[in-house]
């Protein structure tokens, strides 16, 4: 049974983290505001296909990057300032508090997707119109539960790196863009498809792309239904591995006695 109290006070720090802290407003508000702008100015004859791909990928790329912010930034910074070792030995296991941490950036990263939307709607007049609202909203908080899932994840490499924030910055555009909310699929070479199709986030967008009513770029349509059987599946498989990532960490850890070198 998980910690509730941890996760609910690791959830508290990560808020008050970010308040606290102005910097992180560029990587998790500014930057995929501007990405939505650049898309719609670059194409100003705007069709549906258009306006929903500019801001599905300024909502993926904020969700994105405050999920890995979560699990790369974070453990980073609790080996800076030498808390990692304890957070290590406390009963409660380091999943949880990454998850706590996790939890707020997802919420601010779906905050995030919202604005976006406005601001295309109030700025440009896109006059977006979803052929199915609930299905659409739906379809983005599971696909924002699967890229946490991700981050949770890839936090568990970061406990063994002193590199985390390299690592973050070269992981935040490639899988991004595999994702398929910045490019296509179909636009992509062939030889990549299968990569995106290990991908949970990879089916949520197309599901998106179903309940937002435009056409499917998916080489492999499956439907509404079968995207998100798909992405829940996949999210299943990351959480299964990220439990057995994070016990043989913790063996190791505990073993080598180093983490607190920075």
């Amino acid at each position: 049974m998980p910690n509730l109290y941890a996760i609910t006070g690791s959830f508290k720090k990560q808020a008050l983290d970010f308040i606290a802290d102005p910097q992180w407003i560029i990587p998790s508000l500014v930057a995929p505001f501007t990405f939505t702008l650049v898309t719609l100015m670059i194409y100003p004859e705007r069709d549906a296909s258009i306006v929903l791909y500019a801001v599905l990928g300024g909502g993926i790329l904020g969700m994105w990057s405050n999920s890995l912010r979560a699990s790369g930034f974070s453990i980073n910074y609790d080996r800076m300032v030498g808390t990692l070792e304890s957070l290590m030995v406390t009963p409660t296991p380091l999943m949880e508090v990454i998850a706590g941490r996790a939890i707020w950036n997802a919420l601010i990263g779906l905050l995030n997707s919202l604005l976006v939307f406005i601001l295309a709607e109030v700025v440009f007049q896109t006059s977006i119109r979803l052929a199915d609202p609930l299905m659409f909203f739906i379809a983005l908080a599971i696909i924002l539960l699967s890229l946490s899932t991700i981050g949770l994840f890839l936090a568990a490499f970061f406990v063994f790196t002193r590199a985390s924030s390299v690592l973050t910055q070269i992981l935040e555009l490639p899988i991004f863009i595999i994702s398929g909310a910045m490019i296509p699929i179909n636009l992509m070479p062939s030889w990549s498809w299968p990569l995106s199709f290990t991908f949970g986030p990879f089916w949520g967008v197309d599901a998106l792309q179903i309940a937002a009513g435009v056409s499917s770029t998916s080489p492999i349509p499956v439907g509404y239904a079968g995207d998100l059987l798909i992405l829940f599946a996949i999210t299943a498989v990351y959480l299964t591995l990220t439990w057995m990532l994070f016990k043989k960490m913790d063996g190791k850890a505990r073993e080598s006695g180093s983490l607190g070198r920075y």
